[in-house]
C-alpha cells in the first residue's frame, strides 16, 4: 500500500477515534451529572427545605456578628445588671427573676438545701459521702476505710425543683460533684451523666476534675457574666440567666436610651423575638442543645429528652420552619413555665384548625392557608397525647418530650 494510502487510511483512523472519545465523554459527562443531582437530591430529602444553610451548631453561631448565649469576648464594664434593666422593664424583670433561669445557679451560702440541712450522707460500699455545714459554709467529704478526699462547696448548678449538682474545690482544683441532690427523693445519687458504676478511687467518688473549658461551659449556661474577654471569672459571676445572657451585655443600649438615641439603643441590644424559626431554636439551643450540638455529640440516648430544641427539630411539623412553632410560640422566656397541659390547646390549635368530620373528608387544597387537621380524637389536652411525659431515672423526674407526633401505645422513643 502507497504512503497515501496509508494516510488516508490513518486520517480515517483519527477522526472515528475522535468521535468515538466524544461520545464517551459525552456519556462519562451525563453519567457524573445525574450523579451529581441524585446527590442533591439526597442532600434536599435529608435537609428539610429552609434549613440547609440556616441551621448551626453553637459552636459556630458564637463566632458569627452579634450576641449569642454562652459568649465570652464582652468586656466586664459592659454588663450593667439587672436592676438597670428595671428602670425601663420593671415587669418583665420582676417576672424573670422568679423563674427557673434566674434561679439555675446559687452561691453555696444562698443554696437552700445546704443551708436546712447541716449534713447530707449517701453511702455506696465501699465510699461514704457526707455534705455538712459548718461555720465557714459546706464541705463535700468522700470516705474509704481510713481515707477521704474533702473540698469546699462553690455553687450549685440548677434549681430547686427537680436536682442541684455542686461545684467543688479540693487542692486548688474545681470539681463537679459525683453525687447530686434531687428533690424528688430528698437525697444524694449519682450525678447525670456521670456513668461510672463504681468508682475506682477517692478522686473519682469525689468527682469529675474539670478543666477550665469544661468549667467555662458549664457557668455560661447556668449564670451570666461569668467569663469575659475569653477569661473564665466565676468568683464574679451573676447566678442564674438574667436579662443579659440572653439579650447582650446592656451598657450601650442602657447609655443610648438615656441619651434618646432610641434607634442606636434598639441596635446596641438583641432581640430574640425577631430571629426566624431556626435560628430562634439554635439561640434556645446553646444551652438546651441547639439540633446540630447533639449531632456532634451523638448523645442518641434517652436522657436527650432534656434537649428541648433538639427534640423539637425532629418533629414532623417542624419541616417546614414556621413562626408558630418555637420555642417562644408556647414559651415566654420572662415567665415560669406554665405547668397546666390546657394552656397549650391553643398553641397547637393555632395551627390544626382545620375541623374534619366523617361526612366532609379534606381534599388537597381545600384549607385555609398555614391551616392543618384537628385532631379526630380531641381538642384539649392535645400536649398529653402528642407531647406525652416520660420518666428519666437519672433525673428522678419526668419530661415533657417535644419531639411533636402521634404516638401509639408501646412505641419506643425516638432518639
Amino acid at each position: 500500500m502507497s504512503l497515501d494510502g496509508l494516510d488516508e487510511r490513518f486520517g480515517r483512523a483519527k477522526i472515528a477515534m475522535r468521535y468515538r472519545l466524544r461520545a464517551a465523554s459525552d456519556q462519562l459527562f451525563a453519567i457524573a451529572a445525574i450523579v451529581a443531582f441524585a446527590q442533591v437530591l439526597s442532600v434536599t430529602a435529608q435537609a428539610p427545605p429552609g434549613k440547609q444553610t440556616e441551621e448551626e451548631a453553637t459552636s459556630k453561631r458564637l463566632h458569627g456578628k452579634g450576641w449569642w448565649p454562652t459568649a465570652t469576648y464582652a468586656k466586664r464594664e459592659a454588663f450593667v445588671g439587672t436592676e438597670a434593666c428595671r428602670a425601663c422593664h420593671s415587669d418583665k424583670v420582676f417576672q424573670q427573676q422568679r423563674t427557673s433561669m434566674a434561679k439555675a445557679a446559687w452561691k453555696a451560702a444562698e443554696t437552700a438545701v445546704l443551708q436546712s440541712n447541716s449534713s447530707i450522707s449517701h453511702s455506696i460500699p465501699p465510699f461514704q459521702t457526707e455534705i455538712a455545714k459548718d461555720r465557714e459554709g459546706n464541705t463535700y467529704t468522700v470516705k474509704r476505710g481510713g481515707e477521704e478526699m474533702t473540698g469546699r462547696i462553690l455553687w450549685s448548678m440548677g434549681n430547686d425543683t427537680m436536682g442541684q449538682t455542686f461545684v467543688l474545690r479540693s487542692n486548688g482544683n474545681l470539681f463537679e460533684s459525683e453525687l447530686s441532690y434531687f428533690a424528688s427523693i430528698r437525697g444524694l445519687d449519682l450525678t447525670p451523666g456521670h456513668s461510672k458504676p463504681s468508682p475506682e478511687n477517692l478522686e473519682q467518688a469525689f468527682g469529675e476534675r474539670q478543666s477550665a473549658e469544661d468549667a467555662q461551659k458549664c457557668f455560661a449556661c447556668h449564670t451570666t457574666a461569668s467569663s469575659v474577654r475569653g477569661q473564665f471569672d466565676p468568683e464574679r459571676a451573676i447566678p442564674g440567666i438574667t436579662c443579659e445572657a440572653c439579650h447582650g451585655p446592656g451598657a450601650l443600649h442602657v447609655k443610648a436610651m438615656q441619651d434618646k438615641q432610641i434607634e442606636e439603643g434598639r441596635n446596641a441590644i438583641v432581640d430574640p423575638g425577631s430571629f426566624d424559626p431556626v435560628k430562634l431554636v439554635d439561640f434556645c439551643g446553646a444551652c438546651h442543645r441547639a439540633p446540630l450540638d447533639v449531632a456532634a455529640m451523638k448523645a442518641y440516648v434517652p436522657i436527650n429528652i432534656r434537649f428541648q430544641p433538639y427534640r423539637l427539630s425532629k418533629s414532623r411539623c417542624w419541616s417546614k420552619p414556621d413562626r408558630r412553632i418555637s420555642c417562644i410560640a408556647c414559651h415566654n422566656p420572662h415567665d415560669e413555665v406554665v405547668r397546666d397541659i390546657t394552656y397549650y390547646d391553643s398553641k397547637c390549635l393555632a395551627c390544626h384548625a382545620e375541623r374534619l368530620t366523617p361526612t366532609s373528608p379534606r381534599e388537597q387544597g381545600s384549607a385555609a392557608p398555614g391551616t392543618l387537621p384537628s385532631c379526630k380524637v380531641s381538642t384539649s389536652h392535645c400536649v398529653s397525647c402528642h407531647m406525652p411525659k416520660y420518666v428519666v431515672p437519672q433525673m428522678h423526674g419526668s419530661f415533657t418530650d417535644h419531639d411533636i407526633r402521634i404516638v401509639h401505645a408501646g412505641d419506643p422513643l425516638p432518639l
